[in-house]
């Protein structure tokens, strides 16, 4: 073969070879502190697959969770700072960020109607402005909110709760969000802010008494092995929500971006099937492990904490936030 021809195969090899070897594949790491197990992760491997999926392989997403880079506190900092891309946490937790405080709006007690009212409301409008005002604050995105989790309950090792006065005197573990923190202060109880990995011993050696939390975290965590009286008080719904660092949101393209809301979604709905299916099975597991379950006087409980938000308008969020949101069908 002349050196003519080589030339020409070895420049047809190297158009053969060069796009696939030029492509560049993109890895971001998105941390959680929710178990493998929980009805919670289930969102994150369904959303990893559908990005990885729509961008044709050009973007994957790695999954950590059980904690591995770090809990609800360090995963926030990680973002904002840009060593962890992304995480899936709740709402509320983006009220330790400069920007984030009116997020604490969402747990507003019975705010929310049902799982699919807080869906709607979490994705409308009105929210999309603190998401917005957040990541130009604090440099961390809130890019989509889906993925119900079950309806907040109250669970303690001490007595049956049906109405507030029965929280009188009892340590309930809470997340550091202050509205939760007012609503039990309200109806007597004693909130103390705890990392969900450290609420099963916490009550086991009586250092707590109970947490606020819903079902799936009950059962995620084993807490039914420890706090014996459950109560579906089903005062807050709760959404998942997506966090990314805003720098790497910005250098996504829009194309890219609407992938990534597209597979939250897809991944939303994957938890919301999971959270639905242990939210049934519970009542067998509490059964099965001598926990007593004591449906509430929700009516009794409303309208104890009917005025909880106004000690927080004008303060944590704007004046009128709430009757804004109120006023958003459900």
């Amino acid at each position: 073969m002349s050196l003519r021809h080589l030339a020409l195969a070895g420049c047809l090899a190297a158009s053969l070879v060069t796009p696939a070897a030029a492509q560049q594949v993109r890895e971001l790491r998105l941390g959680s502190p929710w178990p493998s197990a929980s009805t919670v992760h289930a969102a994150l491997p369904v959303f990893a697959e559908a990005v990885e999926r729509e961008s044709k392989g050009a973007i994957k997403v790695r999954v950590y969770p059980d904690s591995q880079l770090g809990d609800i506190q360090s995963l926030i900092n990680g973002v904002q700072l840009g060593t962890v891309d992304m995480t899936y946490l709740a709402i509320g937790n983006a009220g330790v960020l400069k920007g984030g405080a009116p997020l604490n709006v969402a747990y507003v007690p019975y705010l929310f109607k049902s799982k699919e009212g807080a869906e709607k409301v979490v994705n409308s409008p009105v929210f999309q402005e603190l998401y917005d005002n957040l990541a130009k604050e604090s440099g961390v995105r809130i890019f989509a909110v889906y993925g119900a989790r079950s309806p907040r309950a109250v669970q303690n090792r001490v007595r049956p709760v049906t109405k507030p006065e029965d929280l009188k005197g009892l340590k309930i573990r809470i997340p550091p969000i202050e509205g939760i923190r007012i609503a039990f202060e309200k109806m007597g109880a004693k909130p103390v802010v705890l990392g969900l990995g450290d609420t099963y011993n916490a009550i086991e050696r009586g250092q707590v008494d109970g947490h606020e939390n819903g079902i799936d975290a009950a059962v995620g965590y084993k807490w039914y092995e420890v706090a014996k009286f459950f109560t579906p008080t089903d005062h807050i719904y709760e959404t998942g929500a997506f966090y990314i660092n805003e720098k790497l949101w910005q250098s996504l393209t829009k194309e890219e971006q609407e992938i990534f809301i597209k597979a939250a979604k897809e991944g939303g709905a994957a938890m919301t099937k999971a959270g639905e299916k242990v939210d049934a099975e519970g009542a067998k597991i509490f059964a099965e492990n001598g926990v007593q379950v004591s449906q509430p006087d929700k009516a009794a409980f409303e309208a104890a904490l009917t005025d909880v938000y106004k000690r927080l308008e004008g303060r944590v969020w704007p004046e009128g936030l709430v009757e804004r949101i109120r006023a958003i069908p459900q």
